[in-house]
Parts: structure tokens; sequence; C-alpha cells
């Protein structure tokens, strides 16, 4: 019976799309013919208004682009039937209502690129979390979730996957803010708040579909860097924050607690990546949830190292600190130096959105802290230009003495002066100026 009802679902969405779409077509076609029949001072009759109709329907081009849309959707089904009926899959007769949830999935992931074409950050906000489309489709996605459900019992994660994927994913996508930070809004702490039990659930629950069970680790990666770089105004708001993120976690111990947390869940995740051939391959086959993984754990052990430094743990022998610079310097290699890397996948626009995420995550107080205060050794050394972003160009830097952190960032400067780092600095630069007295 599952089967059934979903095919006639399926069936059902695929028409209703048709009817969108095509009747869409229909009437700018009309409106348009109108429009020509009136500049030529000609009356509009009922009559031309049939004729210029038949002329659409008559057209070749029209009629294939019909077709096409049937036997398009026609091999979605198919492939999706093959994908999930196949024999080492879980709940079959829920991944047949899958099959319309994708369907779903697909269209609105649509129409949220095309609204978010304007722009990667500029623009965001024009992709409203409460428009009146987008709630209708979280409708229907809710009516398929549960019907799913009826077949996946409730200790199985695979429900935490579905849930995730048609229902919280394009938040994290749209990078959703309310208009308002100030104070902290209830709406953006519950939506943060069902990302991370969602994460967590993904990633402890057990899975009986062996494929999903590594799939999983991709939609802990996707909204990874959305709840980090949010993180900030989950629960708390410092008018600072607008100015400089190293200052996020020093006043809210519970926000440092679960940053730390979720730190340890995205690096375990990604020790997954580099371990378990299953969630590599799954990853290579998705490289921008990759890149958000990497963006992810870099910058929360970015605002784990600040923290520590803050409370005078030295940053230089801490594990956190070389674990932050070995996923800077795989992510460095997996955009920047290998030619076979799965980053080459991607579009254009999607690597450049990429590269804005590494000079945005891995370039930032940590990386000074242990490339220059530090002394720890890179695998690669060079000063050149690694990609240009709205007509500004952008080096791996290479630090040599305190004048070169001062023109990246002022706020070093004064976060030396309360913590364990001055000590740290002050001893870097006595160790600058007597090998300058050696060289001379």
């Amino acid at each position: 019976m599952a089967y059934v009802e979903s095919f006639l679902l399926y069936i059902a969405a695929v028409v209703f799309m048709f009817i969108v779409l095509f009747g869409g077509v229909v009437v700018l076609y009309m409106f348009f013919g109108q429009l020509k029949i009136f500049f030529e001072k000609e009356e509009v009759t009922l009559q031309r208004e049939k004729e210029f109709l038949y002329k659409l329907v008559k057209n070749r081009f029209f009629k294939l682009a019909i077709l096409v849309y049937f036997i398009a959707f026609g091999v979605f089904y198919i492939k999706e039937s093959m994908t999930y009926f196949s024999k080492d899959r879980a709940y079959p007769q829920a991944k047949s209502y899958a099959i319309l949830g994708d369907f779903v999935y697909f269209w609105h992931s649509v129409g949220v690129n095309i609204r978010m074409k304007a722009g990667f950050e500029r623009y965001y906000r024009l992709v409203n979390y409460h428009n009146t489309l987008d709630n209708k489709i979280q409708k229907v996605q809710t009516f398929v979730l549960a019907k799913m459900y009826q077949y996946i019992p409730p200790e199985d994660g695979e429900r935490e996957f579905w849930f995730c994927k048609y229902k919280q994913l394009y938040v994290a996508k749209i990078r959703y803010m309310p208009g308002d930070n100030y104070p902290p809004s209830p709406e953006l702490t519950t939506i943060m708040n069902k990302l991370y039990d969602t994460s967590y659930k993904l990633y402890t629950k057990s899975f009986k579909d062996k494929i999903i069970n590594s799939e999983r680790y991709i939609f802990i990666a996707q909204p990874s860097y959305y709840l980090i770089n949010n993180m900030s105004f989950y629960s708390t708001y410092d008018v600072r924050n607008g100015l400089d993120r190293l200052f996020v976690f020093m006043e809210h111990k519970n926000l440092f607690q679960r940053n730390i947390k979720y730190a340890h869940l995205l690096y375990n995740v990604y020790k997954k990546y580099k371990s378990d051939k299953g969630v590599a391959e799954a990853f290579n086959n998705n490289p921008y949830s990759l890149g958000m993984l990497y963006s992810g754990v870099v910058y929360a052990y970015d605002h784990y190292i600040t923290y520590n430094s803050h409370n005078n743990i030295n940053p230089c022998t801490s594990k956190e600190i070389k674990i932050f610079l070995n996923t800077v310097e795989d992510f460095y290699y997996w955009i920047f130096r290998d030619p076979n890397s799965s980053f080459h996948k991607l579009s254009q626009g999607e690597k450049k959105q990429i590269k804005w995420l590494y000079n945005s995550t891995a370039l930032s107080f940590s990386y000074k802290v242990a490339t220059y205060i530090c002394e720890l050794p890179l695998n690669y050394q060079d000063n050149r230009i690694i990609f240009k972003y709205d007509n500004e160009s952008y080096v791996l830097p290479v630090y040599k003495n305190r004048e070169d952190l001062w023109w990246e960032t002022a706020t070093l400067n004064d976060f030396i002066k309360f913590s364990k780092l001055e000590s740290l600095l002050q001893q870097r630069e006595e160790k600058n100026q007597k090998s300058n007295q050696k060289d001379k």
C-alpha cells in the first residue's frame, strides 16, 4: 500500500509542478501577446487570443519542453527507485515516500538558489524563513516525514537524517538570522538548539541503512559553519562581536562549553572522513559539504584556542592548536595544492565561496598565534596570492615580526595585554632581536 500511495502522490506532485511551471509560461505568453495586439492597435478579441494560444500549443519547442519535463521526472523516479529499493537498503517502504520528499526538496533548493543568486553574503536575507511559500513547502515535508516515520523505528538515526535534510538544511543554507540580534532572538535559539540536537543524534545513533550510515556525516558538516558563525548570537549578544569575534566567549562560559563540545563532534567527523573509505567517498561526492566541514572544524577550534588563551592557558603546548593547524594545512592542500581533489568538482561560484570561507576561518587569530608566536612549522612556505575576492588579492601569510601581525589585526595587540600571550610574544620578539644581532 505504501508503494502505491507514494507513487500516486509523486504523480500528483509532478502534475502540480507542471501546472505551476507551464501554466506560468502560458500566462506570461498570453500577457505579452495581448501587449503585442494592443501596440499593433488591433482589437483584443477572444478569437485573437485563441489563435495566439493555439500558436503556442503548436510550437515545437513548447511541445518538446513538456516532453522533456515528464521524461526527466520519469527518469528521476526510476533512478531514485533503483537507489532506494536495492537489496542492501533498509526500510524501503519509508524510502518510497522519500522519492516524493526528494522531488519537493529539489524544487525548493532550486527556488532558494535562484533567490540567493543576488550574492553569497550581501542579500541572503531576501530569502525569508517566514516566506509563505517556504512554510507551505515545509508543511508538505512534515506530511512526508510523518509517512516515513511509520516504517522507521524511533531508535534508528535515519529519522534524524530525513528530518535534517527536509526541514533544517535549507535554514543553514540561507544562513537565516532574525533581523534584530539584540536582544537575543528566541527564534534563533530554537533553530540552533534543534540543529545542534540533530547533529549529535546523527553522530551517536545507530543506522541500519549502510549507505545512510556514511552519508549522515555530510548532514553534520553542512550546517557547521552556520552554527559556529552565529554562536555569538545564540543565547547572548555583545556589541563587541560586531567588531571582532575574538571576544565572543570571554564573558560567556556557557557558550564556550557548547563550542568545545561541538568542536569535538566536528573533529570526530573529520577523523571519520580521513579514516573511513565510505565516509570519504560520501564527502568526495559532496565536496561543498567537505568545505563546510573544514571551515567548521577550523572555526570551532579557533574559538577554543582564543578562550584558552584568555584564561592564561598556553596555546603553544595545547593539543588544540596542533589540531587547528593540521586541519588548516589539510584544508589548504585540498583547495590549492592537490590538482585531483574533490574541490575541483565544484562550480566556479562554489569555489569562490569555499575560498572565502578559508580566508575567514583558517587565516584567523589562532593561525597568527600558531605560526608566529608558537613558531609551529608549516608544510608550506609561500607568500603567493592564493585567491582574489571582491577585487582584493589574498596571500598566504608567513609572519616574520610583530609589525606583520599589526596590519592583519589590531585586536591581537589589545588581546595580548591581558592573556598568556603577552609573555609569549615578548619571548618571541627577544628571540627575533638576538637573531637580527647575529645577522649583523
